[in-house]
């Protein structure tokens, strides 16, 4: 769902009462100024919390990828070179998964650097 489908006019009616009353419509000057700034406020909230998440998403896997890097080199010094191998895999995906949510995070700050 594109982001400009999270936030409707009947959200920004619903948070905003007052312009409900005045019987104010989306199309009018002043109603689309109104929303805009409403939409763009929302919009930055929802795109931090996005990064925000993603942050912790990238510590979490960081931390699993340097447990997986231990077992490499323990299996390694046992000379168990095929369980080495095995978890040298796991430790490449980590690192492409890694990667992946790095590039998703900076969409969403070149997202909220455009607003």
């Amino acid at each position: 769902m594109s982001l400009n489908q999270k936030y409707t006019w009947l959200d920004f009616l619903k948070e905003h009462p007052e312009h409900r009353e005045k019987g104010m419509k989306r199309t009018s000057s002043e109603g689309k100024k109104a929303f805009e700034s409403a939409f763009k406020t929302h919009a930055k909230q929802y795109l931090d919390n996005i990064e925000k998440r993603y942050e912790r998403e990238i510590e979490r896997s960081k931390k699993a990828r340097t447990e997986r890097t231990e077992r490499v080199k323990t299996a390694a010094k046992a000379k168990n070179f095929s369980r080495a191998r095995m978890a040298q895999a796991k430790v490449g995906r980590a690192d492409a998964a890694i990667a992946q949510i790095e590039r998703q995070k900076k969409r969403a700050q070149a997202a909220r650097k455009s607003l």
